[in-house]
C-alpha cells in the first residue's frame, strides 16, 4: 500500500480552492493555514489536513500576506482547532495563472514559519486548475513536490 506524505480532506481543499478562485477573480493571490494532525504508520510520518484557516489577506497579483487585522481572527481559529486536537501542519497560497511552484520568497516563508519536518506548503493555481504540495528538502532554496491524496467525505 502506498503511503502519501499528506492526506487532504475534501472539505478543507474545497475551502482553499474557493478562496483562491475568489481572489483570482480580483487578480490577487490568496493564502491560509492548513490545520490537521501528524500521524505515523510503519515508522513513516504523514499529515492529515482537516481544515483551511484564513482571515483578511493583503494581496496583489504576485504576493500575499495576512493583513494586520487578520491575526486575532487567525488566533481564534487556531485555538478552536487546538480544542479539537488539531495543529497547524502547513500553509496554502495561490499563484493565479503562474503555475504551482515555490518561489524563493515562498521557500523562505516555509523555512521561517513552517520548519517542522512534517510541514507542507500547498500551492493552488485556480486559473490553470492545478494544485501541488511541497516540502523543503534541506538545500539552500531547495524544495520538492510531495505526494498527497484527497480524502473524500464519508457523508
Amino acid at each position: 500500500m502506498e503511503l502519501f506524505e499528506a492526506y487532504i480532506e475534501e472539505q478543507a481543499l474545497r475551502k482553499a480552492m474557493e478562496h483562491s478562485r475568489s481572489a483570482a477573480g480580483q487578480r490577487k493571490e490568496a493564502m491560509g493555514l492548513l490545520a490537521g494532525e501528524v500521524r505515523e504508520w510503519i515508522g513513516r510520518r504523514y499529515v492529515v489536513v482537516s481544515d483551511y484557516l484564513t482571515a483578511g489577506n493583503s494581496a496583489t497579483s504576485v504576493s500575499v500576506s495576512f493583513s494586520e487585522e487578520a491575526f486575532p481572527q487567525l488566533a481564534k481559529q487556531i485555538n478552536e482547532s487546538r480544542r479539537k486536537n488539531k495543529i497547524v501542519v502547513g500553509w496554502s497560497h495561490s499563484h493565479p495563472n503562474f503555475g504551482c511552484f515555490l518561489s524563493s520568497t515562498d521557500v523562505q516563508t516555509q523555512k521561517k514559519y513552517f520548519s517542522e519536518e512534517f510541514s507542507i506548503a500547498m500551492v493552488i493555481d485556480p486559473v490553470r486548475r492545478e494544485k501541488k504540495v511541497f516540502k523543503i528538502n534541506g538545500r539552500e532554496n531547495g524544495y520538492r513536490e510531495s505526494s498527497y491524496a484527497v480524502i473524500r467525505s464519508r457523508e
